[in-house]
């Protein structure tokens, strides 16, 4: 099981005793005095409840048969919340009054109705609303900048991957700014997943470049940094025939990979972010250029490459040292490849 199944699953717990607990608000704010309403019955509405709902937005709406959905603008997203919401309380009430009863009990003219149906959606929207916002910013950032971790800079060790869209400029001259950004924001989308399960986290997007980190003892362990652009390549290689009906291209990536102690801190005032300063961050932006140079599809610097054991079907090749670009000494470079 990977890292980022694990978290949606411990989330996924969380929310379901969140939606338990929030029985008993409803219920004192709803429900008249006089309706009898066990609390055993009111956690089972919630545990089934919030099953079904959590169940739907967490595993559900993140698979791949709503990719196309996900793919529409946000008040597509909206629609299926809504959609979504209005099918599961009926069922909730079915559900929770057959086990309550010990008996299969085919009723969905579910009691409470409108209350309990604003009631969930508004619960359910602020959640959303938080998921949202540490999508844009992601989950670490955001809990760091609550916290005040990076009030101060830091310093820490850390992994970064470059990845690039091979023949970015020949594909602007082709389709022109807008149908490259079309290609673009496909490539984002698609990649946003696999990266996730390698459990990096998605730095920035820099025109048609992507830059993925990694805490450097998680990014070592299991070669996760390694398998992660690998995994990348798997999946544009498995969508190159969509790419090709859509774009006329099938789109290949290069990528450059090096680790070490980086300066992280909270910048900006009206917009905050956290930044990373330091050589290890312009080296692995260097590697990502040498594999260009050397057209290879992943150069990792021979640092970090003593550091992780390289899976099975995973070969490196010495190509010798190079001085890059802003540093003093030469670095030892391998290029990384699938076994033929």
């Amino acid at each position: 099981m990977t890292n980022y199944s694990k978290r949606q699953l411990k989330l996924f717990a969380i929310l379901i005793v969140l939606s338990s607990a929030l029985g008993p608000i409803y219920v004192s704010i709803f429900v008249a005095d006089d309706v009898p309403y066990s609390i055993g019955h009111i956690a089972i509405d919630g545990i089934v409840g919030g099953t079904l709902l959590w169940g739907g937005l967490l595993f559900l709406w993140p698979s791949k048969l709503c990719a196309p959905l996900r793919r529409l603008a946000f008040p597509w997203h909206v629609a299926f919340l809504l959609v979504l919401v209005a099918f599961i309380i009926p069922i909730t009430g079915m559900i929770s009054e057959s086990i309550y009863a010990g008996k299969l009990v085919l009723n969905f003219n579910y009691g409470p109705g409108v209350s309990l149906y604003l009631f969930t959606l508004g619960f359910v929207t602020f959640i959303l609303i938080i998921r949202q916002v540490t999508k844009v910013i992601g989950p670490r950032v955001l809990g760091n900048l609550l916290i005040g971790r990076y009030h101060n800079p830091v310093e820490e060790k850390r992994i970064f991957l470059f990845v690039d869209l091979v023949g970015s400029t020949s594909l602007a001259n082709q389709f022109g700014d807008l149908g490259l950004q079309r290609l673009l924001t496909r490539f984002f989308f698609d990649i946003g997943r696999p990266v996730a399960e390698h459990g990096g986290e998605i730095h920035a997007y820099v025109g048609d470049e992507v830059i993925i980190t990694w805490p450097y003892k998680s990014g070592i362990e299991r070669a996760r940094s390694v398998r992660c652009f690998f995994a990348l390549k798997s999946v544009l290689d498995g969508h190159s025939e969509v790419y090709e009906k859509l774009f006329g291209v099938r789109p290949r990536i290069r990528a450059g990979l090096h680790g070490g102690s980086i300066i992280v801190s909270e910048c900006g005032d009206t917009k905050k972010s956290i930044v990373y300063f330091g050589d290890t961050m312009n080296t692995a932006a260097r590697l990502e250029s040498e594999a260009k140079r050397l057209n290879e599809e992943l150069i990792v610097s021979e640092q970090l490459l003593n550091e992780i054991t390289l899976p099975d079907g995973i070969e490196a090749q010495s190509k010798g040292e190079v001085t890059l670009r802003g540093r003093g000494s030469a670095t030892g470079i391998f290029a990384l490849s699938m076994d033929r």
